[in-house]
């Protein structure tokens, strides 16, 4: 019972080592190429900021951005900043930044993918937090690997092992 018990928690990490990795493999092969992307002049539609606790290191700030931009005649909207999960934890200083940089109105640079101009991007490259989600990925599969790999005492063989050592 103990065995198929780790066997299931194996697969079930297995399969959430897996998921994350795969996102994060994405993030980091779309953050990579968006360095080489065309860029065109885009608008910024809304600024969206809200506070959020930063435990120990003190408060921060979410970041949501909507844009529109035009890509041979054809006018796209998009909230992506970059290629990582979300743009938080700013301090004052870079929201302060921030809030000036993407003001509504404000003209910005939009990265947009060459063939699929509706995927873009206001910075380009990886962002810092993809790394962390590799990380944690390879090591909820090496978890997945010892609960598959490494072998389970049963109950019945400690019972067996105390009877030869008395004898």
């Amino acid at each position: 019972m103990q065995k198929w018990a780790r066997r299931v928690a194996s697969v079930f990490v297995l399969m959430l080592g897996l998921i994350l990795m795969s996102d994060r493999l994405f993030l980091l092969w779309m953050g990579s190429d968006s360095e080489n992307w065309p860029s065109v002049e885009g608008t910024v539609q809304s600024l969206a900021y809200r506070p959020i606790g930063m435990g120990r290191s003190g408060d921060g700030w979410h970041l949501t951005v909507d844009y529109t931009y035009s890509v041979e005649g054809r006018v796209y909207t998009s909230d992506r900043l970059r290629f990582a999960k979300g743009f938080a934890g700013l301090d004052e200083k870079k929201m302060a930044v921030a809030r000036e940089q993407y003001a509504e109105g404000a003209r910005i640079t939009v990265y947009h993918h060459p063939r699929r101009p509706s995927l873009s991007v206001l910075i380009p490259g990886v962002g810092s937090h993809i790394w962390m989600g590799l990380i944690l990925g390879l090591v909820l599969l090496l978890v997945a690997a010892v609960f598959w790999l490494v072998p389970t005492r049963s109950g019945g063989d400690q019972r067996s092992a105390s009877r030869q050592t008395k004898s």
